[in-house]
């Protein structure tokens, strides 16, 4: 249960994160190259999601899927006694990979066992924190007023967040 946390903490906080930046008009305002095909300025989170083509959206689950198969060849499974939330190292295993995941800069490399456990303890409480932001602005996102603190901040979004592929293709027909 403990890497099944540290891993849904680490995705967490890269979607508020995510949601944070693509908030802003750096990412959501107009751009004089287009990003993508039908790419629309001035558009929420959730609204981008919405309009990146599915090939794009399939590429993205893609990488994903291979960074998960990858971190599960472990020699020492996280089930068989192994580490929780190791992820191994991936610099160097292909001309592309120049860094890796965790720790890209090597700044944690020389650290004591007792500073990686208070380090992994930050890390957890973290990825908890992040899950609740990113629920929460999903939330005051689909049902305005839900949270109180975010209402007037967090602009509408008539979609569904939990249906990523909603507007692209059904399963069970319309």
């Amino acid at each position: 249960l403990r890497h099944a946390e540290i891993k849904h903490g680490r995705v967490a906080m890269a979607g508020f994160l995510g949601y944070l930046a693509q908030s802003t008009d750096f990412v959501s305002g107009p751009h004089k190259i287009l990003p993508f095909k039908g790419y629309t300025p001035g558009l929420t989170p959730p609204e981008q999601w919405d309009a990146i083509p599915l090939v794009g959206k399939l590429q993205i689950f893609t990488l994903i899927g291979m960074l998960e198969s990858y971190g599960e060849i472990l020699p020492v499974h996280y089930t068989k006694g192994g580490q929780p939330g190791y992820y191994p190292p991936i610099k160097g295993n292909r001309p592309e990979l120049v860094l890796n995941l965790y720790d890209p800069f090597g700044f944690n490399e020389n650290n004591t066992e007792e500073e990686k456990a208070k380090g992994l303890v930050k890390e957890i409480n973290n990825g908890r924190l992040a899950m609740l932001g990113l629920f929460s602005v999903l939330s005051e996102a689909t049902t305005p007023g839900s949270v109180p603190s975010l209402e007037g901040i967090i602009p509408g979004y008539s979609g569904n967040p939990m249906i990523p592929f909603e507007g692209d293709f059904s399963l069970f027909g319309n």
